[in-house]
């Protein structure tokens, strides 16, 4: 059986948590508090992290270049007559397998080679550890083909890895739309479901360590018509936990105006990721067609508050074998075994994202019925 299931808690008292630290805190944030069995088990999971002020300098740099990135996006869609020409079909092996027909446009490999070049010249022990959704080959409307190239103080990051999804949300990003309206603060379809994933993980636990979450069209001037954009990260590196995404405070609304999105599965796990104050959300969805590229960053920041993102196959067969006290969350460093392509790297278990370990647990037990 496979579903797609948004469940919704609403805090019966606000400030439960306080979150938001500045970017600058990376380097000096106290621990976020954990219960005792997750700290350890994500202490065993990074038995040598990376030292905080390299972790600081990192995050920094993986923003930085998704504000590169989301500057390429805005442009690419300025002249609408030419965008019809940066789009190109996705051959077999490359598509994802839920859609009849997929899409990747110029603005998905300019994107995806930026950030490859920018993070593997800053940390060359990143360099050849930097994976994403796309190829650096694109074919554009005239039938022209072209091979994307980016030309041109080392840091001990050789123990980390990077998923980039350059433009996640391909289809609403060719459509164009503007003019959506959200549905509670979220959006369905339209340019504000665009974002640009980097995620981080440890090479050898596959444990996400560090994502950002770049939303290049967040906000339109309604006289310029001009686009602004926002974007969130978060880092949780052995005992380091710190992020940018803010609690209500005095009553304030973390984030107005657009929140985030949920244009399809990667959407809706972003909405864990933001859900704040008086909304919260686990995300499940038993499908096969997410992939590492897609989940990676929102899975850092989620760990970064104390969620995750769990194999939802995995935590369903335990629950069955009567094991309850360790979840199994998604890791990205090992392709699937015997598939080709795309599928290599597909979370073939299907998923749930979670804020709350508790509330994880009560969607567990909803579906403790259902036949793997």
């Amino acid at each position: 059986m496979e579903f797609d299931l948004i469940c919704v808690w609403r805090r019966a008292a606000a400030g439960e948590r306080a979150f938001g630290a500045e970017l600058v805190a990376v380097t000096a944030a106290a621990p976020a508090q954990r219960p005792d069995s997750v700290t350890t088990r994500r202490r065993a999971e990074m038995t040598s992290p990376p030292q905080t002020a390299e972790m600081s300098e990192l995050v920094r740099a993986l923003v930085r270049a998704s504000e590169k990135a989301a500057n390429i996006a805005r442009a690419c869609r300025q002249e609408e007559s030419l965008f019809g020409l940066l789009i190109e079909e996705k051959k077999e092996g490359e598509k994802n397998k839920k859609f009849v027909t997929d899409f990747k446009t110029l603005a998905d490999v300019l994107v995806q080679e930026v950030i490859r070049h920018d993070i593997g010249k800053q940390f060359p022990g990143l360099a050849n550890n930097i994976f994403g959704e796309e190829s650096n080959e694109f074919m554009n409307g005239l039938g022209e083909k072209i091979e994307v190239r980016v030309c041109e103080t080392e840091q001990d990051t050789s123990r980390l890895g990077l998923w980039v999804d350059p433009i996640d949300s391909t289809l609403q990003y060719i459509r164009g739309l503007s003019d959506c309206v959200p549905q509670q603060q979220i959006f369905s379809q339209g340019l504000q479901c665009v974002t640009v994933l980097i995620g981080v993980y440890h090479l050898q636990t596959g444990a996400p360590v560090m994502g950002v979450i770049n939303q290049p069209f967040s906000l339109q001037d309604p006289e310029t018509l001009r686009w602004t954009g926002q974007y969130y990260w978060g880092v949780s590196s052995g005992l380091c936990n710190v992020n940018s995404i803010q609690s209500p405070a005095g009553g304030a609304k973390a984030h107005p105006g657009s929140a985030l999105t949920a244009s399809g599965q990667q959407g809706a796990l972003h909405s864990a990721v933001l859900s704040t104050g008086e909304t919260e959300y686990v995300y499940v969805f038993s499908e096969d067609t997410t992939f590492r590229w897609d989940c990676c960053a929102a899975h850092a920041i989620l760990r970064s508050l104390g969620g995750g993102v769990a194999d939802l196959k995995e935590c369903l067969r335990l629950r069955h074998a009567g094991t309850l006290e360790d979840q199994p969350e998604l890791a990205y460093h090992r392709p699937v075994g015997g598939a080709t392509g795309a599928e290599r790297w597909a979370n073939q278990g299907g998923l749930v994202a979670y804020r709350s370990r508790a509330h994880l647990d009560a969607v567990l037990e909803l579906l403790a019925n259902i036949p793997l």
